[in-house]
């Protein structure tokens, strides 16, 4: 009755649902079910009302199953999500329960009934909810668009990047790193989709809100009432004072924090964009850190964390009237080259340096050596049409020597971008993964916790239902 009365995604909602959530789940609900078990008599079940009850609940549960899968099936569904879904429509919950003893208060259902119901709805329930989770695998939607990366893509094609918020402060610094991205010509502009993720609270389902283009002049106003508003005034701004630069869309997604992560690939997989970006901080609370971490298993395309070292509230760099100095470490795969490739298009902006650092073994991987020296040779011939690129090639002998030629290079750059994932097994990193704390930075990218310099990580999507080359 309280959630009923309570406004919809207000703050008075907020603070009734932290006051209250702890005191109804562990105070209210378990009484509940005591006083509804407490009804349950199974002795008393005479055979011939267990089998007429059974027989009146199959044929109802199987006719919902039927017409759920029908009007799925009528719509284009796919034949398992369908079967899901009626699996969990055939679930209740504890309004049925109150229902089912409410029938025996008012004495219009018999003590043997309501047994009989409890034990079949609690049957089905253990029986559905691993067969759901066994069924439902949203990340299989996502295994055709695997090939939707920055390496893959042509040289003077659109560049699409979703660009994820949590929160104001990480507004800057992904602006800093828009900007240090190139629109190589007019025409291979760089398309801009922003998500801002919020928690959902107070309300029984997640949303998804999509800002309409004709609300763009309301965004410009300087008096937002709330963060969304701010959030894309920033991006909108951002626009305006950037040529070459596009946004495409923005959202708003409402949700909690065990599914934000499906948000995210829904729109980077119906955009097609080539590179999600998502801010990371270390003093971010835990549930931030678990999205991130969702996000990296199963999106449609390349990830890139941003861990920004620099006061985020401070304003936005401008790249376009001063130099930069970029720094990308490549030790070999497939992460790696991908963030080269990303490397190599903010190259391209004239008053930007970058310098690649190649740290390679004696005796390296000659197949993976083979796939890195390809992408190295076209880096060559890049770097002889240009003056802004400087490539350094390092021999290291151990995980020792790895770590403190890169711990080298933190203090003397403002952008560092390297790969997330690589052979645990090269001298070059063995041994470096027992001292990593933040996993979903990569052995590279945990190096740099304590520097001063901002980090891209860049991870390449391999799909989990498709080839791995």
């Amino acid at each position: 009755m309280i959630g009923l009365t309570v406004p919809v995604g207000s703050p008075i909602a907020e603070a009734v649902q932290k006051k209250l959530e702890c005191f109804d789940t562990f105070v209210l609900l378990p009484p509940s079910y005591i006083i509804a078990g407490y009804r349950v008599q199974p002795f008393k079940v005479i055979w011939e009302s267990f089998v007429v009850v059974e027989i009146m609940m199959l044929l109802a549960y199987s006719a919902k199953i039927i017409v759920v899968i029908s009007a799925s099936l009528y719509f284009r569904m796919p034949i398992e999500d369908s079967l899901c879904l009626a699996l969990l429509l055939n679930c209740d919950g504890i309004f049925y329960m109150l229902y089912l003893m409410a029938m025996v208060e008012a004495e219009l259902m018999s003590q043997q009934t309501y047994t009989i119901m409890i034990f079949t709805n609690l049957l089905i329930t253990m029986v559905t909810t691993p067969i759901v989770k066994h069924l439902y695998h949203p990340s299989r939607r996502y295994a055709g668009y695997k090939r939707q990366t920055i390496l893959n893509s042509a040289v003077n094609s659109e560049l699409r990047i979703l660009a994820c918020v949590y929160n104001q402060e990480n507004v800057p610094s992904i602006l800093n790193f828009l900007e240090a991205t190139n629109p190589i010509t007019k025409e291979s502009f760089v398309c801009i989709y922003v998500l801002h993720l919020v928690e959902l609270v107070g309300r029984a389902t997640s949303l998804l809100i999509e800002h309409r283009e004709q609300k763009k002049k309301q965004f410009t106003r300087a008096n937002s009432r709330n963060s969304s508003d701010k959030i894309i005034n920033a991006f909108h701004q951002f626009e305006q004072q950037n040529e070459g630069y596009t946004i495409g869309q923005c959202f708003t997604a409402i949700s909690p924090f065990s599914s934000m992560d499906n948000d995210v690939s829904q729109i980077a997989m119906k955009k097609r964009t080539n590179l999600v970006t998502i801010p990371f901080s270390e003093l971010d609370e835990h549930l931030y850190r678990t999205v991130n971490r969702n996000i990296l298993q199963k999106p449609p395309c390349s990830v890139g964390i941003l861990f920004d070292h620099k006061n985020s509230s401070g304003a936005a760099i401008d790249v376009s009237m001063s130099l930069h100095n970029i720094a990308m470490i490549y030790i070999g795969g497939a992460d790696d080259r991908e963030a080269l490739a990303y490397s190599m298009r903010m190259a391209d902006k004239p008053n930007l340096q970058l310098s690649v650092f190649r740290f390679t073994h004696i005796k390296p991987n000659q197949n993976a050596k083979k796939k890195d020296d390809e992408l190295i040779g076209y880096l060559w011939d890049k770097i002889m049409n240009t003056e802004n690129i400087v490539y350094k090639e390092e021999d290291v002998t151990d995980c020792a020597d790895t770590a403190s030629r890169i711990k080298c290079l933190e203090d003397s750059y403002d952008f560092i971008i390297v790969g997330r994932r690589h052979d645990s097994s090269s001298p070059i990193l063995h041994g470096l993964d027992e001292w990593c704390v933040f996993k979903e930075l990569g052995v590279i990218g945990d190096l740099f916790r304590f520097g001063n310099a901002t980090v891209g990580v860049c991870r390449k999507i391999i799909c989990r239902y498709t080839s791995t080359n």
